[in-house]
């Protein structure tokens, strides 16, 4: 099997890419999710609260019919009717603009996250090429549009169909009915048409969902070339180069910390330094240092010490010296064997006597 081309994008985008791109105004974005969930808004709205709109409307109807428009010849009575009227509009629509305005917003929000991005709303000039617009009306993106809006109408069109099939026999009886029930007799095959366009118009806009972030990652995928730039370029920082650090001190200490239980004693300046010594003749010929800290780590590696009975011991000048000149996992030098020894055989006595 032939190996695939070096730029071909087959890398997942990395965090860092993702995050350039939505800083960039680039999201996934579907055009059918706010469309159906501004319908299904708007649907639910006119059943939780349609009587509402409808009594509003039959109150106009009867307030036109029995309204004395002699008594609005003057401007201060029409400019006051006029307002009750636009007053009472707004009061009985504006739980269904709301409805229609909260489900667009929270369904771009489900898609593309809360995400505002300075550059997107750039002006270009480039954006109002006739040119580029003439291409993109008649362009082969425009005829794929076309096609897909004719399927998804075939599609909402015969699940309406199925439904309406075995009602056409008692719909055809609605010549007969009185007008006072045509609505009643009505109700029924319209919500059952509506709720039928609204489960179509969702299954469409989940397909479209699902579609439209595995396009955005796909259109993001990198390179193997551009993956290995982008790490070059992040291990360079000095910010990365500090957190590594920071993060390799810490693992240091960690492991460190975890020797000094092994320890045969700890020797202390007493406040600024402490050395962790292990003394194990099958192993070497002289004390090794397992641990050594100043400061913050000097009292962390005191602190262990004392939770698994460690002996501190105080020795100034002897601390500074091996902290000062001897690595860790390092044998003292012989010029300090007989101090060490000394120290050492003090903390056998002192064994011996509690035994």
């Amino acid at each position: 099997m032939a190996d695939k081309p070096a730029g071909e994008r087959t890398e997942q985008p990395t965090p860092r890419r993702l995050r350039k791109a939505r800083e960039d105004g680039q999201a996934p974005q579907s055009q059918e999710l706010p469309a159906v969930a501004s319908i299904v808004a708007l649907l639910l709205a006119f059943v939780a609260g349609g009587s509402g709109l409808f009594g509003w409307f039959r109150e106009l109807i009867r307030n036109a019919c029995t309204c004395n428009f002699q008594a609005l010849e003057t401007s201060g009575a029409f400019m006051k009717y006029a307002s009750g009227i636009i007053k009472g509009m707004i009061g009985a629509m504006s739980p269904f603009f709301i409805a229609v305005f909260v489900a667009g917003v929270m369904s771009t929000v489900v898609v593309s996250g809360l995400n505002f991005s300075p550059k997107a709303v750039k002006f270009k000039l480039s954006a109002i090429s006739p040119v580029k617009g003439f291409k993109k009306l008649f362009g082969i993106q425009s005829v794929i549009k076309l096609v897909l809006s004719v399927l998804k109408l075939i599609f909402v069109g015969m699940l309406v169909w199925f439904y309406l099939d075995d009602k056409l026999e008692s719909m055809a009886s609605l010549r007969w009915a009185w007008p006072d029930n045509l609505l009643k007799i009505l109700g029924e095959p319209v919500l059952g048409i509506m709720i039928r366009i609204c489960i179509g118009l969702i299954i469409i806009a989940l397909i479209d969902v699902a579609f439209q972030k595995w396009k955005y990652i796909r259109d993001l995928k990198m390179t193997k070339q551009e993956i290995k730039e982008e790490r070059k370029s992040e291990e360079g920082s000095p910010e990365v180069k500090s957190k590594i650090r920071q993060q390799q001190m810490a693992m240091a200490s960690k492991r460190m910390l975890a020797e000094v239980p092994k320890a045969d004693v700890v020797l202390v300046n007493p406040t600024h330094v402490a050395v962790a010594l292990k003394y194990d003749s099958k192993k070497s010929d002289a004390p090794v240092v397992i641990a050594k800290g100043g400061d913050h780590l000097c009292e962390r590696i005191k602190e262990v010490a004392r939770s698994y009975g460690v002996p501190i011991v105080r020795r100034p000048k002897l601390a500074r010296t091996i902290f000062a000149n001897v690595e860790l996992d390092q044998s003292i030098p012989e010029s300090l064997f007989m101090a060490v020894a000394e120290v050492l055989a003090m903390i056998q006595r002192m064994r011996q006597r509690r035994q």
